[in-house]
């Protein structure tokens, strides 16, 4: 019998029921945490700034995600591995769900992406802010976060003939471990990353440059400046913590250097 197989058996029986419980647990404390800040905004709407507005959509976001997840693990992972239940025999009805969860994965960053465009005309541009920075277009940004990832991902697997929605009962999915598929969704989180990492770059240049000039600079502008600094601070340890992934998405890619299959025989070998 193939070592690997005794290996991989053992792990499912033994370790990976435990490992996906603890899982689950986390996707159950964040589900609640964030849908419970998301849902306090019904008493705080009246005074709150923008970058709390956008603040509660990405709890809402996050909560989402955190959802999908945890729902993708218990259909596709604790039913038939763990209880040996097979919860949706259905293959596009597991495609749809796959297809929501990898949609909805990018749309925290977006907000995030919004809470340091805020940030940069708060810095850069404060008397103009409120004329540029509107409710009506952070509601407008709002909603592209939510759309336009998830029509890209539905739109990709409904795409290419004879793959996802249109192959024959969905049963082929061979374009995900393509290239050009990797690379396409692991830009919707890459990009938006690069962009917050510049432009708080340039906040920090611009208000230690204008701190120099002017040692007594308005209140509000060093309020600012610190409202900045400390979601830059959270925005990049959470974007750089989650970097590595979409890299190694990529470079998994069916016959890539990170290819589970490579990998593995590069392991029997050596």
């Amino acid at each position: 019998m193939d070592p690997g197989s005794i290996t991989s058996s053992y792990f499912q029986k033994t370790v990976y029921p435990y490992l996906l419980t603890l899982i689950l647990i986390i996707c159950g404390i964040s589900i609640i945490h964030n849908f419970s800040i998301a849902v306090s905004f019904i008493w705080a709407r009246p005074s709150m700034t923008k970058t709390a507005y956008i603040s509660f959509f990405l709890a809402a976001a996050d909560g989402f995600s955190s959802f999908n997840l945890g729902f993708r693990l218990v259909v596709s992972s604790l039913f038939p591995f763990v209880f040996e239940i097979k919860a949706v025999e259905n293959h596009c009805i597991n495609l749809l769900i796959e297809s929501t969860r990898l949609g909805g994965i990018p749309i925290p960053m977006g907000h995030s992406l919004l809470i340091g465009i805020v940030h940069w005309f708060g810095i850069v541009k404060p008397l103009e802010r409120d004329r540029i920075v509107t409710k009506g277009r952070v509601k407008a940004f709002l909603i592209c976060c939510w759309i336009f990832p998830m029509s890209f991902v539905l739109m990709w697997f409904s795409a290419i003939s004879g793959q996802g929605f249109r192959s024959d009962g969905c049963t082929n999915n061979t374009f995900m471990e393509g290239l050009p598929w990797r690379t396409a969704y692991s830009a919707l989180y890459l990009c938006p990353f690069m962009t917050i990492v510049f432009i708080y770059a340039r906040i920090f240049m611009i208000a230690n440059k204008s701190k120099q000039q002017n040692p007594n600079a308005g209140h509000e502008n060093e309020f600012n400046f610190k409202a900045a600094t400390t979601s830059g601070k959270i925005i990049g340890s959470f974007g750089l913590g989650l970097v590595p992934i979409p890299l190694v998405l990529i470079l998994s890619y069916a016959g890539g250097p990170l290819d589970e299959k490579r990998v593995r025989f590069s392991t029997v070998i050596c």
